[in-house]
């Protein structure tokens, strides 16, 4: 087997040192992790790992790819299909694919919801080779958009510039206040507008969930819908599995 925690500390410097390189300062980075560069040197310069948590952390924060982590152990796996030195410590690593899930719980038109973040431990789903370049899910409530059941959940893509957005494709869009999943159109240089697909009306003809305007500047995080998975019978949506830290 391999040593998973090796080749995941190896890839977190790695990435650490590339956004040093895009000139972001080694305090910020820390800062944004939630740890003190101190403890950012002792996984560079000692036999402290990288954990799960703070990979995903870093994944989240700094907009990157957590299949390319996915992608890097694969091609351990290749180059070394009999496994690790019998005297190397292994964690096994599951052959399915697995993303880390959101429990977005407000729902509704407008979402409003706390920020992304794997430290509430919501854990993760398996989605094999269904959805190959998932980053992402979360669990959507609410009925303004008709085609996702309350308690499904929906698979996510993150995407990283928003000149790459397809208008009229739904999105899970969070900002430093609200969190919602849109139908997105162009709304101009500055803004993108977000519609509903529930189309229902109070008696006046107001429609009961209205466009939003969301400003550009505004944008934390962007996600693509790629699917909707829901379970046909029995409670909850599909298993989840907490990560270990």
């Amino acid at each position: 087997m391999l040593n998973i925690a090796k080749i995941r500390k190896e890839w977190f410097i790695r990435q650490i040192e590339g956004l040093k390189e895009r000139g972001i300062p080694y305090n910020e980075i820390a800062n944004s992790l939630g740890v003190k560069p101190q403890y950012l040197n002792l996984i560079k310069n000692s036999e402290r790992g990288a954990s799960e948590k703070l990979t995903l952390k870093l994944c989240e924060t700094f907009n990157i790819n957590h299949n390319d982590l996915l992608d890097h152990i694969r091609s351990y796996e290749k180059q070394n299909p009999e496994g690790s030195s019998a005297n190397e410590p292994t964690t096994e690593i599951s052959p399915q694919k697995k993303i880390p899930l959101q429990d977005n719980a407000t729902g509704g038109s407008r979402g409003i919801t706390t920020k992304w973040s794997h430290n509430r431990e919501d854990g993760w789903i398996d989605t094999g080779e269904l959805f190959p370049e998932a980053t992402s899910a979360i669990r959507h409530y609410g009925d303004s958009m008709s085609e996702y059941p309350s308690g499904s959940i929906l698979i996510l893509k993150s995407v990283i510039d928003l000149g790459l957005i397809v208008w009229g494709r739904n999105y899970y869009v969070e900002t430093k206040e609200i969190a919602i999943t849109k139908r997105l159109q162009d709304g101009g240089k500055d803004h993108i507008i977000g519609y509903s697909s529930n189309l229902k009306t109070y008696p006046d003809g107001r429609l009961i969930h209205e466009p939003v305007k969301i400003p550009k500047k505004d944008i934390r995080h962007i996600h693509i819908v790629l699917g909707c998975v829901t379970r046909e019978f029995g409670e909850g949506v599909i298993p989840t599995v907490t990560p270990a830290i």
